[in-house]
Formats: C-alpha cells, sequence, structure tokens
C-alpha cells in the first residue's frame, strides 16, 4: 500500500512538472519591450515602418519575439533580438540576406518574391511565391530543395 501511494505521489509530480515545463506563455508587449537589436532590425530593413504588434514567447528557459509590422509582415527574433524567421506574402525585405542567395533566386527564379525565410546559425531555408521551397548553407550557397 506504501509502494502504490509513493508511486502515484511521484507520478502526480512529474507530471505538474511536465505541465508547467511545457505550457508555453504568449504575452502580448509593447513594441518598446522589444530587445533593442529586435527594434534596430525592423527600423532598417523595414524602413521605419510602425510596429503593429509585438509578443513575448516564453517556453520553459526559452524566450521568443514576434513583431507584426505595417506592411503585414511578421519577424520572430530569438531572445537576444536576433531575427529567425520572416513572413509576407508581398515580399520579405532582402537587406539582410546573403548576396549569393539573393543572386542564385534572380538566375533561376527571376521576379519570384521571397515570402518566408527561416535562418539558424547553419543554413537558410526559404519559400518563394510560387511555393518553391529551398535550403541554403549560412553563405548563401544552394544546398537543396525542400
Amino acid at each position: 500500500m506504501k509502494t502504490s501511494i509513493k508511486t502515484l505521489l511521484l507520478a502526480a509530480i512529474i507530471s505538474l512538472f511536465c505541465i508547467h515545463e511545457s505550457s508555453a506563455q504568449i504575452v502580448q508587449i509593447s513594441s518598446t519591450k522589444l530587445p533593442a537589436q529586435a527594434r534596430t532590425t525592423i527600423r532598417n530593413a523595414w524602413n521605419g515602418a510602425p510596429i503593429v504588434n509585438a509578443w513575448r514567447n516564453k517556453e520553459g528557459r526559452r524566450v521568443e519575439y514576434k513583431a507584426s509590422v505595417e506592411d503585414g509582415s511578421t519577424i520572430k527574433f530569438n531572445a537576444n533580438g536576433q531575427w529567425i524567421e520572416m513572413k509576407n506574402y508581398a515580399g520579405v525585405p532582402t537587406k539582410m540576406l546573403p548576396h549569393q542567395l539573393l543572386a542564385h533566386i534572380d538566375k533561376y527564379y527571376e521576379g519570384q518574391l521571397i515570402v518566408w525565410v527561416s535562418k539558424t546559425p547553419k543554413r537558410y531555408r526559404i519559400e518563394l511565391a510560387n511555393g518553391t521551397k529551398l535550403e541554403f548553407n549560412n553563405k548563401g550557397v544552394f544546398q537543396a530543395f525542400l
């Protein structure tokens, strides 16, 4: 009897811990609460376009930010304010992308807008307006179709 009560108690504690750790907390914040680097990126890449909404997403120890700009763009940032994803069906700003990546798209997909880009330290993942999905290394060299 003692063993089954201990087992049940241990299971309850573990499940409470798992629920607590896996629940994300998404909170709308003022644009001034975005990391400084995130605000600078938006100001430079979007030519000072106003930030319409901003959110902080905290999941366990991981924190990300998301902002919406007046032109319909959404941008995700890591905790330090470095952009990690951009999306806009009218085309994302290309100022922050490697020249070689842009040259490849101009050469093989002339006139296609980049509507989504995800960036990690090792690669860029791109989606074009025609639905083509491409992967490039961090230098902008084409790697694969997705």
